[in-house]
């Protein structure tokens, strides 16, 4: 009988050693290669997104929770319809679901800026204007059936699949004006150049960390910063939606990013 007890506990043992082994909690690595491998990430919808903060629902054996679906369309709207090519532009972890932001998500946001005051002689101030942009991006969430486990980039693309198709794109593709000749190379080499727009600076390098806004004799400006000094920063100003400079930061040196590309043969003399 105590022989009999033993040889059970013993299975059972075995059997759940053997899923801690092959079942891992997602690791910290593996955090970070998801999101190397997918922040910045071209796919193109395959259902349509919901304006808002909360999305579409997938769940890992492919099914959308279409109910939850027809009614934050119905609530909020749509924010990108099928067929689109969309950016995948943040990852939240959560204990049973992994969060993709979709260009830009539908959450509005406030910058740090935003909330600082300074005092007046009559009261407070804010130092910078808030943004009044409605947020047209969304968030598609992946929801697994029990605590995340340690998986790949390949494994996340498949269980997306019946809602972002991944097949290869390149940053050309993910603009739906046309792009003047004497941008395109940028946009391939992934930088920016004055005279582009916001649309071709997001195609050649992604949403940018932070975006910066300020008024200077009576001209809007914004700042959309890349990195964080002391390691290489570019940043990239507007004025309204042209970029009118590029510089570099990098290691204590600052300068011009890239000239700006010349549309005329003779400049180049």
């Amino acid at each position: 009988m105590l022989c009999r007890f033993a040889l059970t506990v013993s299975l059972v043992f075995g059997a759940a050693s053997a899923q801690r082994l092959f079942a891992k909690d997602l690791m910290p690595r593996s955090r970070m290669d998801i999101m190397r491998g997918l922040i910045a990430e071209y796919a193109t919808v395959k259902a349509p997104l919901p304006r808002g903060e909360k999305g579409l629902f997938l769940k890992t054996d492919g099914e959308i929770e279409v109910e939850k679906l027809k009614k934050e369309i119905t609530a909020e709207g749509t924010a990108i319809p099928p067929d689109v090519l969309i950016q995948i532009t943040d990852i939240v972890f959560r204990d049973k679901e992994i969060a993709f932001e979709i260009n830009g998500g539908g959450r509005k946001k406030t910058k740090w800026y935003e909330r600082v005051e300074v005092g007046t002689g009559y009261g407070t101030a804010p130092i910078a204007p808030r943004d009044g942009r409605t947020p047209t991006g969304s968030t598609v969430t992946l929801v697994f059936p029990k605590k995340l486990q340690d998986m790949t980039v390949e494994e996340i693309k498949e269980y997306l699949l019946p809602v972002l198709d991944f097949t290869p794109v390149t940053p050309m593709q993910a603009l739906t004006a046309p792009v003047p000749p004497e941008f395109q190379a940028a946009i391939e080499e992934k930088r920016a150049a004055e005279g582009m727009d916001r649309d071709m600076v997001i195609a050649a390098l992604g949403q940018p960390d932070r975006k910066v806004r300020e008024e200077t004799d009576g001209v809007e400006q914004e700042d959309w910063i890349y990195g964080t000094p002391p390691l290489r920063t570019v940043f990239v100003r507007f004025e309204g939606e042209v970029v009118v400079s590029v510089e570099e930061y990098s290691g204590g040196v600052t300068g011009a990013a890239q000239p700006a590309v010349m549309t005329d043969p003779r400049d180049a003399r």
